[in-house]
């Protein structure tokens, strides 16, 4: 880790364990707690409990004059801690939050069945059908008339495929997305922890979908030892051929055009309704990227009717804008921690 890093590191750790520290006295004063019960419940010592306490002028206890006082400057201590973390953590990594990973999107759809066509031709055999995002937003909403919840995630992506047309024909393709949509049910199902292959407060990694955060680079080098090796073997090394195309887009100047508006690849946003399930939808009729794909049922310019729901609309300048910094980012900074991870991994 670079000494800037590690400083950046050091930081952050004091502002955290100031942040648990706080929480633990909100729960003192709230619960009416006693020092052992604060002890077991927060795994913040005695002795450090009551040292902060005498440290900031925190009294034994709160009576119903200073009660609100009280907990309104350790909520503000708590928001401000929380903002000067954010800003030391955008210091090295800048918009940058995590990498999502998804290794089979038909899996995670519940459409494993389905290869369907390229070039006019049906498709064998499928090998591989992922997603890489790098998450701006995430939010939920609800389908207009089932009222059933979804989930949806935006940021720069691919879809990456390799398959078989013919006997020993293996080909691979992509589509850049500008996010994902999801029923609620699927997301939670991607982050069930009873199907975890890696259970760290680190990292998520299931079955359906890995979720990386940048912020591993500031961790104790104890643990991000660990988890590269788990990540190097699990995710990066099997799938480099998607992570390099991944890194291709993001170089390319013209990737992600704002003037072709959202590509949003959607598992549905009802599970009661078909609809818009394993499609690519589009804002306009895009040349090219309209062309059928393996393992995607339709690409069709049909986004416009669940604009509304999806409320890109009135995001859609921010967005973009936000779209060219992240990939200038992921390849200025989180190329470089992904070489540090796996050392040789990015082409």
């Amino acid at each position: 880790m670079a000494q800037h890093e590690k400083e950046i590191n050091e930081r952050i750790s004091l502002l955290e364990g100031e942040k648990k520290v706080l929480k633990a006295i909100e729960a003192y004063y709230e619960q009416n707690l006693s020092y052992s019960e604060l002890e077991e419940i927060s795994g913040v010592s005695i002795r450090e409990f009551k040292r902060f306490q005498e440290d900031h002028d925190y009294p034994y206890r709160v009576g119903i004059y200073n009660r609100k006082s009280i907990f309104d400057r350790i909520n503000s201590r708590v928001q401000e801690i929380e903002k000067l973390i954010l800003d030391l953590r955008e210091s090295v990594l800048g918009s940058l939050d995590q990498i999502l990973f998804i290794p089979s999107w038909r899996k995670l759809i519940g459409s494993d069945h389905f290869n369907g066509f390229y070039l006019n031709q049906p498709v064998q055999k499928i090998f591989q059908d992922s997603i890489i995002l790098l998450p701006d937003i995430a939010l939920s909403g609800f389908e207009e008339t089932t009222g059933e919840p979804f989930f949806l995630i935006t940021g720069p992506g691919i879809y990456w495929v390799k398959f078989e047309l013919g006997a020993g024909s293996i080909v691979t393709d992509y589509r850049e997305i500008t996010g994902i949509v999801l029923p609620l049910d699927t997301y939670e199902k991607a982050l069930d922890i009873s199907g975890s292959v890696l259970d760290s407060e680190k990292i998520k990694m299931t079955e359906y979908l890995t979720s990386i955060p940048f912020s591993l680079i500031l961790a104790k080098r104890t643990t991000q030892m660990y988890l590269r090796g788990v990540l190097a073997r699990n995710v990066f090394l099997p799938n480099k051929e998607c992570f390099d195309q991944f890194l291709t887009c993001c170089e390319n100047p013209n990737a992600f055009p704002p003037d072709e508006g959202h590509k949003i690849l959607s598992g549905g946003l009802s599970t009661q309704i078909q609809l818009y399930t394993n499609e690519l939808l589009t804002e306009m009729n895009l040349e090219g990227y309209s062309k059928l794909i393996a393992g995607i049922k339709n690409t069709q310019p049909k986004l416009n009717k669940i604009l509304g729901d999806l409320q890109l609309d009135s995001t859609r300048e921010g967005f973009f804008k936000k779209i060219h910094q992240m990939k200038q980012e992921y390849i200025e900074i989180g190329r470089k921690y992904l070489l540090d991870w796996v050392p040789g991994f990015v082409s």
